[in-house]
């Protein structure tokens, strides 16, 4: 009878094992999903990406994939975006630059020559004021910010140097069609011209534009010191990007599928942002090392004061002087 009694609390034990392991194993959805983003394949981000789809899979032993479009192969950066306010597209490359004309807020993290390190604008997007932002996007226009990402700060690759104000009168540069953009290029004294990024080579090669704004290591790459040799380390403002997925999916999903997503990005966050900066100072040597004429405004602060009013003013338009406020004092620290 003892012996049966054992074997009985033996089973039940085992029993009560294993109902706890199937009660705290991951509840993960099968769901393919689809982003799209306008970078090429050779770039950090895209290769960032790609980690974070097989980790996810492999991790979701399988039930969690990621397909991933690069190089505008499904739509344009613009329209990625789009895509995804309106529910018809899942993921995108978010950047938070272009998000700023649908959520004006994420206009402070693009100020024109306000951000002038990373450790300054980790403290603004990682802190209170990214997250008070990523909750308006995902209260007011239906998407949900994975977690950013620096893609580098922006500068400016022409057929004539740049060292001043006054050099900037008129010359006619690619632009992204965001208000942020077009405004900085405007207070500039340039003459801003919207072309889609794939069109952005054959613009200026043709001289419909006489210089392009990105990053260095676009410059470099993609090949625009070849026609343009003049590089102004004008450092405009700081490229935000990362994975914005619709709300209307991330809803649909379990909090485990959502969790692992975030943990997964988180890893894949951390290591893009690391290689990030330090591509900016071999990039930088790169584009010297290939003959370029390597610039910067001499007189920064003249350039600041020329933006000052437009910062109070972007900030108002957001209803987010408050934000403003904890910048400034960040970024005056």
């Amino acid at each position: 009878m003892k012996k049966v009694i054992s074997l009985m609390l033996s089973l039940a034990l085992l029993l009560s094992f294993g109902l706890a392991q199937a009660a705290s194993a991951p509840a993960y959805d099968t769901v393919t999903l689809q982003l799209s983003h306008h970078n090429a394949v050779d770039q950090p981000i895209h290769e960032a990406l790609t980690k974070w789809a097989a980790m996810l899979s492999e991790q979701s032993g399988g039930a969690v994939t990621i397909d991933i479009y690069p190089a505008a192969s499904l739509y344009s950066s613009g329209d990625a975006q789009d895509a995804v306010l309106m529910g018809t597209l899942d993921m995108c490359l978010g950047d938070t630059s272009l998000m700023s004309s649908n959520v004006p807020a994420y206009a402070l993290f693009s100020l024109p020559f306000l951000i002038n390190s990373y450790d300054t604008a980790a403290q603004i997007v990682y802190g209170e004021v990214g997250r008070q932002i990523d909750q308006i996007m995902a209260d007011t226009v239906g998407a949900v910010a994975l977690g950013w990402t620096w893609n580098g700060f922006r500068n400016m690759c022409t057929t004539k140097p740049i060292t001043s104000v006054a050099d900037c009168k008129g010359l006619k540069i690619r632009s992204p069609g965001a208000d942020i953009y077009l405004d900085t290029f405007n207070t500039l004294g340039m003459s801003p011209n919207v072309i889609s990024w794939s069109e952005a080579y054959t613009a200026m090669q043709s001289g419909i534009v006489e210089g392009v704004e990105s990053g260095l290591e676009a410059f470099y790459t993609q090949g625009f010191y070849t026609l343009g040799n003049n590089i102004c380390l004008s450092r405009h403002m700081l490229s935000i990007i990362g994975p914005v997925i619709s709300a209307k999916v991330w809803g649909g999903l379990s909090a485990d599928t959502q969790q692992l997503m975030k943990d997964t990005w988180a890893v894949c966050q951390a290591e893009l942002n690391e290689k990030v900066i330090g591509n900016e100072d071999g990039y930088q040597q790169k584009l010297a090392d290939a003959g370029c004429n390597i610039t910067q405004f001499e007189n920064r602060d003249e350039v600041v004061a020329l933006f000052t009013d437009y910062w109070t003013q972007a900030a108002e338009k957001a209803s987010a002087t408050d934000l403003l406020a904890t910048i400034m004092g960040i970024v005056n620290k």
